[in-house]
């Protein structure tokens, strides 16, 4: 399974937690918070193999840090997301946009921005 398949399925896993917020003394609700903390745990314990892996990783983090903290270490977060930038940039010319808040459009082969 690829980083950004762990991404997804952990992205997906909060949504779903945070939708049943009011049955957090059920099984469910439990079994879903161990569920989230396995693929955190997988995602951290992942040694990048490539650029990349490590992009998808520097970005998850960061939006994880910038969504818990409630924007106390905005300056942390803008250099943060200003080294990763200009790292994708250098690494993958064909993407445009800037990381932040994981919003990030990719260009395939031929395409234009619009």
């Amino acid at each position: 399974m690829s980083v950004a398949d762990l991404v997804t399925q952990f992205k997906v896993a909060q949504c779903q937690l945070s939708e049943t917020a009011d049955e957090y003394e059920s099984a469910g609700f439990r079994a879903l918070e161990e569920r989230i903390e396995q693929l955190f745990q997988s995602i951290e314990r992942r040694v990048p193999r490539d650029a990349a892996e490590l992009r998808t990783v520097a970005i998850f983090y960061l939006d994880l840090l910038e969504d818990s903290d409630g924007g106390f270490n905005k300056r942390l977060h803008d250099c943060l997301r200003q080294l990763v930038d200009r790292h994708i940039k250098d690494a993958y010319p064909n993407e445009v946009g800037s990381v932040r808040g994981g919003r990030r459009h990719v260009l395939a082969e031929g395409q234009t921005e619009k």
